[in-house]
């Protein structure tokens, strides 16, 4: 089975062929030593998204007993508590995410021209460092999109709508890597437009995503979508 963990050191996303089989409504994953990379990237962040047929599924990753070295893999079922629980961690996330994508802009605005060599190379380091998070993010929104979907039938074309939107952040985003790498000089016109389009696409895609999501997994109701907001007198 293929199971995307989190890098331990770098925070990457890591694709895996597992060794795995059903027990009860999970999976055991068996790993054939302890240096295994996907091993220990679960000992220090024990969530998963396993590919079951070519769909995502979130897990939770728990240590197996006995001295075998694996995980008992629990898929994500989602209950009222664990809808709340959700929204509260999408919230933390969205916040993480905006606080460094101010980072990076108040360092757009703060270097003069002459330093903005200097700034590729730090907008470079924030942009793995983001970007891996983010990716990871949307990565393991994909897989409790699938939970999410079961329980909530009615948010099928939002939750369409925003796996569409991940795919279109992760080509922005190979983008703005690719600018920040490469050879010679980067117009900090270039740079600043690359970085805002990112930037307020990314925007647009939380505020669509909070309106849409954060009310049904609190169990306040249907969803809100922004136009009927904007609708509103």
């Amino acid at each position: 089975m293929l199971i995307t963990t989190a890098d331990a050191g770098t925070g990457r996303p890591r694709l895996t062929h597992v060794d795995c089989r059903r027990s009860g409504s999970g999976y055991l994953a068996y790993a054939p030593d302890a240096d295994s990379p996907w091993y220990e990237d679960l000992l220090v962040s024990p969530q998963a998204t396993l590919d079951i047929d070519g769909v995502p599924h979130a897990a939770h990753a728990v240590p197996l007993e006995g001295g075998e070295r694996g995980f008992s893999l629990r898929l994500l079922e989602l209950d009222a508590a664990r809808g709340r629980a959700i929204a509260g961690q999408l919230l933390v996330h969205h916040a993480e995410l905006r606080e460094a994508l101010a980072a990076a802009r108040s360092e757009l605005d703060g270097v003069p021209v002459a330093g903005r060599s200097g700034l590729r190379r730090e907008l470079l380091g924030h942009c793995v460092t983001f970007c891996n998070g983010l990716r990871m993010h949307h990565l393991r929104e994909d897989g409790a999109f699938t939970a999410i979907e079961k329980a909530h039938p009615g948010l099928v074309p939002a939750l369409n709508r925003l796996r569409e939107e991940h795919e279109t952040v992760s080509r922005a985003l190979l983008d703005l890597d690719a600018l920040l790498q490469g050879e010679g000089e980067v117009e900090s016109t270039a740079l600043r437009e690359e970085f805002e389009r990112i930037a307020g696409g990314l925007e647009a895609h939380f505020a669509y995503e909070e309106a849409n999501l954060l009310p049904a997994l609190r169990g306040e109701g249907a969803a809100v979508s922004l136009s009927q907001l904007g609708n509103e007198p």
